[in-house]
């Protein structure tokens, strides 16, 4: 039988980790984000080293894996490394303090900006990785649909989901742009200094395409009825996958094992 247009607009996944009520999303994590500050405590060597934080990394590679997103995580998770990355040497090599670990000529790490380097640029790995998990699973009209269910108003809910899309366009028509000066001859690729020549000439249609698109948008919402008063109603409502419960109850309990066990420490 032919399915209705409220059938076909609807979202149905397949994997039950993806398919997780959004705000569950959200509180796992909340959860994971706590085991990540609690993880930061334990000190590994004689230098006092964050070290569990790089395999705490691995459940956000794995979570990405089970929920069956990671060739779309795969861009935004090699950034957020590369971010990493730069942060660690940065911090490693400028932060003095503490003994020194290690000198090669100009070359010297010590204890403190080993450990804060260590420390901060993990937390921003793992933090900034579950949240690519949550979107990467997780469409805007799901997250939108979800936060009007949750008593936000609406008005407000649109601001945050069109920033969130904001993003993605600006990216297509960056691309567009970037095309059409290309095939008009303006060199786009190249060392640094071609690329900030071909900058500008791609920011100022992007720009303007974007005010020009922000007031087809207002028009748009308000052909809709999108300032009217009134109840509103919509086609589009997020199922829970049923697995929410348990999902929530692993992440409870790996938070209270950690937190035990870092308790425990403290005392003996």
């Amino acid at each position: 039988m032919e399915k209705t247009y409220t059938e076909r607009i609807q979202i149905y996944k397949s994997n039950k980790l993806a398919a997780l009520y959004p705000a569950s999303k959200l509180r796992i994590a909340v959860l994971y984000i706590v085991c990540t500050y609690i993880i930061r405590t334990f000190k590994f060597t004689a230098a006092g080293l964050p070290l569990l934080l790089l395999p705490q990394f691995l459940t956000v590679l794995i979570l990405c894996r089970v929920s069956g997103v990671m060739k779309e995580s795969r861009k935004a998770l090699k950034t957020i490394i590369f971010i990493a990355m730069f942060i660690l040497f940065v911090q490693t090599l400028f932060v003095p303090g503490g003994e020194l670990i290690f000198r090669l000529g100009w070359l010297t790490i010590y204890e403190k900006g080993l450990q804060t380097g260590i420390s901060l640029s993990f937390m921003i790995l793992n933090i900034a990785g579950i949240f690519v998990w949550i979107f990467q699973t997780t469409e805007n009209r799901e997250i939108s649909s979800t936060l009007e269910d949750s008593g936000m108003n609406y008005k407000a809910v649109y601001v945050f989901t069109s920033t969130l899309q904001m993003i993605e366009v600006l990216e297509k028509n960056s691309k567009t742009i970037m095309n059409a000066q290309k095939a008009r001859g303006v060199e786009t690729e190249g060392n640094i200094l071609i690329r900030a020549k071909a900058f500008i000439p791609v920011l100022v249609p992007l720009i303007l395409n974007s005010v020009i698109g922000t007031e087809e948008r207002v028009l748009t919402l308000e052909a809709r009825g999108f300032s009217m008063p009134g109840r509103r109603t919509h086609l589009f409502k997020v199922e829970k996958s049923g697995y929410e419960k348990i999902a929530e109850g692993i992440a409870i309990i790996i938070t209270c094992i950690l937190l035990g066990g870092r308790i425990c420490l403290w005392i003996l």
